[in-house]
């Protein structure tokens, strides 16, 4: 090769070199800037507890979502603890507000068991009570460990996580949670990461003496708040970035409030929490503090406010929060993220396990739901409405339900291993639930009659189903009856022996003269039937004792004399009303039949009817109605059917008509009043017509019609009521009652 040549050459690769490397150069110059681009900061979120004050968490979160700010970790105390979990689980904003919304706070937060979930054989006529005020108590009457078991909100958590049961860790969740609890055994906070997501939620929502505290492996929790009520810390560990705490602001203490001991010991708990808030918020890298000092920790009823209380305090730190926005793509892809790891539960399908923490419990437990729901698929809301059930009848502090076998997004399970796994807490020792109710009448030329009854039931703690039942009323006919209730297992059988002793007076009128007679009964009973739920009971048994009248008493040539006796009987109950008192809606019909042995004997039969159907929220229709008869035997004056009174054609005296047979019916309308706030009460109007038909012995038999209008206020003690009647004559009556206006 030719020198010339070979230095042509050359220069040509020397050339080609040089733009190959600038061209690099280039290329990597443009590529420096996107490597060298900092990850975005995972943005932790900590909700701080406050009961209804909580609930402004969802307007925080709406805010994060209309501005396009991730959430990428969140951690929650107490209603924290509920707003993130539920958040964690999938949710948006929208859907939180639809789950406050719907749900029923007076009845998730009552300490009382509501009465259409108790077992039918406390709603019987003898021991069924007025009222809606329940106090619980533990072995020998000692204090419970919390007012409300919580049997309803956990129902809630688990109707709204129901897909999440089989988590090794929280991280799995659509956003990685924790909630903080508190250990009442070693004093320390526990950080809840893994396990039954619903039963952690209700661990860190135990509020102190409210909810009763959550059984956690070697621990016994309560709501976090004590040790830390903004969980800041909590995100730092969980990897979060940047720390944003959400803070309730509450009225500040003045030294006029604190004017008792109840004053002071509450605002001594709270201390602890204000001093654990101060320090954890210090530790956030953004504080956003929701102006709450309008409202209370009780005011449910006032969470569209509060939600908006939240949203206003987050856009209040829009600049400091702008920085954490992202581009419509960037989000669009973190939505996509969250849908991912969501988990769908179908909502309906068989039940495949049970479980307890005594075996003898579980077996029964499981043998009732099998008999209830069968083996084959059902929805939600027929699972809670059996555990409802099962719950207030043996007296266990909650049961919680998940999806068993639940698949990751994008899977599917195998055939037939997808269901229900059902879970009731342990209930530690005997529970004991004294149900007062006060009964008070008065009207002119009748007497007056006031007593307090207690309604007591006990369910020792090595049992299913069964009870002791009693009843102890004082004041106007004194009585005390008591009843041992017992169940076979998880069928719906049972026996029921008892006992009675009271004194029933019996008034008579002779114009405006009024004579009284008294009988004392000493007797017991036995009785075996089926119905061992909520609804319906059948039973069938005898009573036997000694029935002693003060005075001997001779109607239509039947003499009035002491004597013994024995009344085998049928016995029935139908109830689906939801008030011992002032139903709202649903059916009662109860009643017996029979003969009863004695120096007169005599068959008999008595029912008693009543229904309620709501037709708006102010509206509601009843119809009432009484029947009884001895089908043609004449009666003695003790023994015959009284009629007359609040619940009987209130136009005339209580007990004016004495009866061998006597029919009543009646209907009417109750219209629903706006709340009293200074007093807490819903009162009515009631409008309402009865006729009744009796045969008066000698007398024949006579129709007795009465039109009445009443104002009625609810209690804790049962209905008041202010009333006035006419009969058929326009002879007014004045009534004024405390105690059950429906039979």
């Amino acid at each position: 090769m030719r020198t010339g040549d070979f230095e042509l050459q050359r220069s040509r690769l020397l050339l080609r070199l040089v733009g190959i490397v600038l061209s690099l150069s280039i290329v990597l110059a443009a590529q420096e800037p996107v490597q060298s681009r900092p990850a975005r900061p995972r943005v932790g979120l900590a909700l701080s507890g406050g009961g209804a004050l909580g609930l402004a968490h969802i307007g925080v979160i709406q805010y994060f979502e209309e501005r396009r700010i991730p959430i990428d970790r969140v951690a929650g105390t107490s209603m924290g603890g509920l707003v993130g979990g539920f958040y964690a689980a999938g949710m948006n904003s929208r859907e939180l507000k639809q789950i406050v919304d719907k749900a029923d706070w007076n009845y998730l937060l009552s300490p009382n068991p509501r009465f259409v979930d108790q077992p039918v054989v406390e709603k019987q006529r003898w021991n069924r009570t007025f009222g809606n005020l329940t106090l619980r108590f533990g072995r020998r009457f000692s204090l419970p460990a919390g007012l409300n078991p919580g049997e309803s909100l956990s129902l809630l958590l688990s109707r709204n996580t129901l897909a999440y049961a089989e988590l090794a860790s929280f991280d799995e969740l659509p956003t990685p949670f924790r909630c903080v609890a508190t250990d009442l055994i070693s004093g320390d906070g526990v950080v809840l990461a893994s396990g039954s997501l619903p039963k952690a939620m209700r661990a860190t929502m135990a509020l102190p003496a409210v909810f009763t505290p959550v059984k956690w492996e070697d621990k016994l929790l309560i709501d976090g708040g004590l040790v830390q009520n903004v969980p800041v810390e909590v995100v730092r560990e969980m990897g979060a970035d940047v720390a944003v705490a959400v803070v309730l602001d509450t009225p500040k203490a003045k030294a006029e409030q604190f004017n008792s001991l109840l004053t002071v010991l509450r605002q001594t708990a709270t201390i602890a929490v204000i001093q654990n808030e101060r320090r954890s918020s210090a530790l956030a890298d953004l504080v956003i503090t929701v102006k709450t000092e309008n409202y209370s920790g009780t005011d449910y009823a006032k969470a569209s406010d509060l939600i908006v209380a939240g949203y206003d305090a987050a856009r209040a730190k829009a600049a400091e929060l702008s920085r954490f926005e992202l581009s419509p793509g960037e989000w669009d892809a973190y939505i996509r993220a969250r849908q991912q790891r969501t988990r769908h539960a179908p909502g309906k399908g068989p039940v495949l396990e049970v479980a307890a923490a005594r075996a003898s419990f579980q077996k029964n437990a499981e043998a009732e739901i099998r008999r209830k729901l069968g083996a084959g698929p059902v929805e939600n809301g027929e699972v809670e409405d059996v555990l409802s059930g099962i719950v207030a009848a043996t007296g266990v502090p909650g049961a919680s339900y998940q999806w068993k076998g639940a698949p990751a997004a994008g899977k599917s399970a195998p055939a037939g291993a997808e269901g229900y796994r059902v879970e009731f807490m342990e209930r530690p020792d005997e529970r004991i639930l004294v149900r007062p109710s006060f009964h008070f009448g008065v009207s002119s030329g009748e007497p007056s009659r006031a007593a307090l009854n207690l309604s007591i039931s006990t369910v020792p703690a090595n049992t299913y189903k069964s009870r002791f039942l009693g009843m102890i009323n004082i004041g106007y006919d004194p009585r005390l009856q008591a009843e041992y209730y017992h169940p076979f297992n998880g069928t719906g059988y049972f026996i029921a022996p008892g006992f009675v002793v009271e004194r029933f007076q019996m008034n008579a009128y002779d114009g405006g003269t009024r004579t009284s007679g008294i009988r004392d009964r000493f007797g017991a009973s036995f009785y075996g039937g089926i119905g061992t739920w909520r609804f319906v009971q059948l039973r069938v048994g005898v009573q036997a004792g000694y029935d002693s009248y003060s005075r001997p008493v001779d109607v239509d040539g039947v003499r009035a004399r002491s004597h013994g006796f024995a009344n085998p009987e049928v016995v029935w109950l139908y109830n689906t009303q939801d008030s011992g008192g002032l139903p709202y809606r649903g059916t009662r019909i109860e009643g017996s039949a029979g003969y009863s042995f004695r120096n007169t004997s005599f068959p008999y039969f008595r029912n008693e009817f009543s229904t309620f159907v709501p037709v708006s929220r102010s509206l509601s229709l009843f119809g009432l109605g009484t029947a009884g008869t001895s089908f043609g035997t004449k009666l003695n004056y003790y023994e015959q059917f009284a009629v007359g009174g609040v619940s009987q054609l209130s136009a005339f005296r209580y007990q004016e008509f004495h009866a061998n047979s006597a029919v009543t019916a009646g209907g009417g309308v109750i219209i629903h009043g706006q709340s009293v706030r200074s007093l807490s009460l819903y009162p009515g109007l009631a409008l309402w017509y009865e006729a009744g038909r009796m045969d008066l012995g000698s007398r024949g038999w006579q129709t007795r019609q009465s039109t009445s209008a009443g104002v009625f206020f609810p209690t804790p003690l049962g209905a008041a009521a202010f009333g006035l009647s006419f009969n058929e004559s326009g002879k007014a009556r004045f009534r004024l009652s405390l105690g059950s206006l429906g039979r």
